[in-house]
């Protein structure tokens, strides 16, 4: 059996972390989210598998040269970036979406021809509820429902049909043509199965989202040292934490993290709870918790990131000019690539820092444009 991933979007929600990578090669844990889906397809003997892209697609072709690609030249929607894969299509079929992290069983989905993969949620107000009856689709509610049930979890199997009603597809009111719309008018002529996906699922579609997997994966995998790493015997290392190969760790305190390759947390640091990607530096006396910190970072000595509202309200975080709530009541900052800071800069909880800039202002209360110079 074949399989498709769509990998083409952007993935504007979760910038500046999209700023030089596609999404669906953030790193979990140090490996690409790529990386997991292509090992679950394998593992139900899944070998050819075929990836659609668009934005940044030399990064993934490079690392993948054993996946076959297409190219949607449209990126507009779902349906639009299945329909780029259309010569792959010969028989039946698993479909992912791109920045859908599952860690469970895809045996019923393989076994069910045209079937759709549903998951259980507190609330179905973000991503549309799934409405079934006898384990038969019966209407999709794109996100007009509030309150617990069953969503569209991006993961179907096919035959070979759906390619004609995506052709037939029209633009959603969003202005994009959506495989939702496919699927429900395929379910007019061939009854689309419901399958409850069981396990952990999670759409990575926020910054939060992304940080929720990376500690889902950290707590599995408890401890990890990669080759030449050095830490020092005064670290203070508080499980589960997995560093990268070629770092350096000294008399710093690092507690429920992750550490890319070549990194240094350095004398009197503190790393809590984060995320620190490749070639990034948190030398001297920084304080890191909750926060996400993309490739080739240098934290000045004294910087601090906030994680606590004073008030202990929620902290909100602006996602394509809107206030988002992330649900959480510490968070601290979103670092993304490239990003300097100089000596004694304070981060506040919920801000975002654009990649390529570089920050000597002594307070950061508000979100900093890519490439910007506060100096």
């Amino acid at each position: 059996m074949k399989a498709i991933i769509l990998a083409a979007g952007k993935g504007e929600r979760l910038e500046p972390l999209t700023d030089y990578k596609p999404k669906c090669l953030l790193p979990i844990c140090n490996k690409p989210l790529l990386d997991y889906q292509i090992e679950l397809l394998k593992k139900y003997g899944i070998d050819e598998i075929a990836v659609v892209v668009g934005y940044l697609e030399n990064e993934i072709r490079k690392r993948y040269s054993e996946l076959k690609f297409y190219k949607d030249e449209m990126m507009m929607g779902t349906a639009s970036a299945l329909l780029a894969a259309r010569n792959f299509i010969d028989d039946d079929f698993i479909l992912m979406y791109g920045d859908i992290f599952y860690d469970g069983s895809l045996e019923e989905i393989v076994k069910n021809k045209n079937s759709m993969g549903i998951f259980y949620v507190e609330d179905v107000s973000r991503f549309g509820k799934v409405v079934f009856e006898n384990k038969k689709l019966v209407e999709i509610r794109e996100k007009s429902s509030i309150g617990k049930g069953f969503i569209n979890a991006g993961i179907y199997h096919f035959d070979p049909s759906i390619i004609e009603f995506a052709e037939k597809t029209e633009k959603s009111p969003r202005g994009e043509f959506e495989l939702t719309d496919s699927i429900l008018m395929m379910n007019k002529v061939k009854q689309i199965n419901v399958v409850e996906l069981r396990g952990y699922w999670k759409d990575i579609g926020y910054p939060w989202d992304y940080l929720d997997v990376n500690m889902y994966v950290l707590e599995k995998i408890k401890f990890s040292v990669g080759e030449g790493t050095e830490i020092w015997k005064s670290a203070i290392i508080r499980k589960p934490v997995v560093i990268g190969e070629n770092c350096e760790i000294k008399n710093a305190v690092i507690e429920k993290s992750i550490v890319g390759n070549n990194c240094v947390v350095g004398e009197f640091s503190v790393l809590k709870r984060s995320i620190l990607m490749n070639n990034s530096r948190v030398p001297h006396l920084n304080y890191v918790a909750d926060s996400i910190i993309a490739e080739n970072v240098n934290l000045g000595a004294g910087t601090i990131i906030a994680n606590l509202r004073f008030d202990e309200r929620n902290i909100k975080f602006t996602i394509n000019k809107k206030r988002v709530d992330s649900g959480k009541r510490k968070f601290g900052a979103i670092i993304g690539y490239n990003v300097k800071t100089a000596i004694n800069v304070s981060i506040y909880p919920g801000v975002k820092i654009g990649s390529d800039s570089w920050i000597a202002k002594s307070i950061v209360k508000r979100d900093v444009p890519r490439g910007s110079k506060l100096i």
